[in-house]
């Protein structure tokens, strides 16, 4: 069976770079055991490096460690800004588009988003939900690991 390609967003990302011991470490964890593949849009990597430097400094390091161990894809800010139009009507929060259209464009398996009220409004999207599962890190990881 071929690995499951998964989306992250900011908050799982930040979360589970910085907490150890959380379900978002877990989900990064998977990723460097090639159990996942990740997928993080380049403007989530843009918004990360800017959270780690504002409240978690010294950790911008452990992003890039991080990420040096893994295979993953990106989704680059352009092709997200384009299909991001698409969002428009659709989510509670404009700047919630860029992962939106991240998820059209990548067409994960899984979206993994620590926002309640964004699952919320991509549960709602047949664009997002006809090839993606929107799911908390919670709920991916009961269902990833049955």
């Amino acid at each position: 069976m071929p690995r499951r390609r998964v989306l992250v967003d900011t908050n799982i990302l930040v979360s589970g770079l910085v907490f150890m011991k959380g379900n978002e470490h877990h989900i990064l964890q998977l990723a460097e055991d090639k159990k996942i593949t990740l997928i993080i849009p380049e403007i989530v990597m843009v918004e990360t490096e800017n959270v780690l430097q504002e409240k978690f400094a010294g950790f911008e390091r452990l992003l890039d460690i991080f990420l040096r161990r893994l295979e993953l894809e990106s989704v680059p800010i352009g092709q997200a800004e384009r299909a991001g139009e698409e969002s428009v009507g659709l989510l509670s929060d404009a700047k919630d588009a860029p992962i939106y259209a991240a998820i059209v464009v990548a067409k994960p398996d899984y979206a993994i988003t620590g926002d309640k009220r964004l699952r919320n409004d991509l549960r709602k999207s047949s664009g997002v939900t006809r090839q993606t599962r929107v799911l908390s890190s919670a709920e991916f990881l009961q269902e990833f690991l049955e």
